[in-house]
C-alpha cells in the first residue's frame, strides 16, 4: 500500500513538473508576439492618446516589390472617447514605424463594422464560406480583408473600410 502511495506521488509530481515546462515554452514561443503587441499599443497610446485597446491583430501582407506590409490592427477609444479603429505600422525589423506614416485612425462610426462587409460579401459571392475577416491596408488602402473558400479554391477579397467598396484584387490561392 505504500508503494501505491509513493507511486501516485511521484506521477503527481512528474504531472506538474511537465505543466510547469510547457506553460514555460509557451511563454517563450510567444514573447516575440507579445513584444509587438506592446509596441503597437504603445505607439498608438503616444501618437494618438487611445485608451481601452481590444482586439489586436497581426496582419501581413507582400506587396508586388516583395516587401511585407506588416501591420498590427486594433480597436480603441481616442481621446473624446469615441470608437475608433488603428493600424500601427511596423518595419521588417519588427519596430513601429515612427512618425504620421506609423500609425493611422479612423472612426468606426465613419467606416464599415465587420458585420456590414460579411452582408456585402454574401451579397457579392453567394454560397462563398468566410473563414476569415480582418482589417488590413493593402496599396496603400485601409481595408476588411475577407478570406473565404467557395467549394473550388481559397480567395483572398478587399473592401475598403471607409466606404465597403471592393478594391479590383482578388487573389487567388492553389489548391494544395
Amino acid at each position: 500500500m505504500k508503494k501505491k502511495k509513493k507511486w501516485i506521488w511521484i506521477s503527481l509530481l512528474i504531472l506538474v513538473l511537465i505543466l510547469i515546462g510547457l506553460q514555460r515554452y509557451y511563454v517563450y514561443v510567444t514573447q516575440d508576439q507579445r513584444q509587438e503587441e506592446a509596441l503597437a499599443i504603445e505607439s498608438a497610446q503616444n501618437q494618438l492618446g487611445i485608451t481601452a485597446p481590444d482586439e489586436l491583430r497581426k496582419y501581413v501582407w507582400g506587396e508586388k516589390s516583395g516587401a511585407d506590409n506588416i501591420y498590427w490592427t486594433m480597436t480603441a477609444k481616442n481621446k473624446d472617447n469615441q470608437d475608433i479603429m488603428v493600424w500601427v505600422k511596423f518595419d521588417n525589423n519588427n519596430q513601429p514605424v515612427q512618425g504620421a506614416a506609423g500609425v493611422h485612425s479612423e472612426l468606426l462610426q465613419n467606416g464599415m463594422t465587420e458585420t456590414q462587409i460579411r452582408n456585402r460579401f454574401s451579397s457579392d459571392v453567394p454560397g462563398g464560406e468566410i473563414k476569415r475577416i480582418m482589417p488590413g491596408v493593402v496599396n496603400n488602402i485601409y481595408v476588411w480583408q475577407v478570406y473565404y473558400n467557395d467549394d473550388t479554391h481559397n480567395y483572398y477579397r478587399f473592401y475598403r473600410f471607409s466606404n465597403g467598396e471592393q478594391v479590383d484584387l482578388v487573389y487567388t490561392l492553389p489548391n494544395s
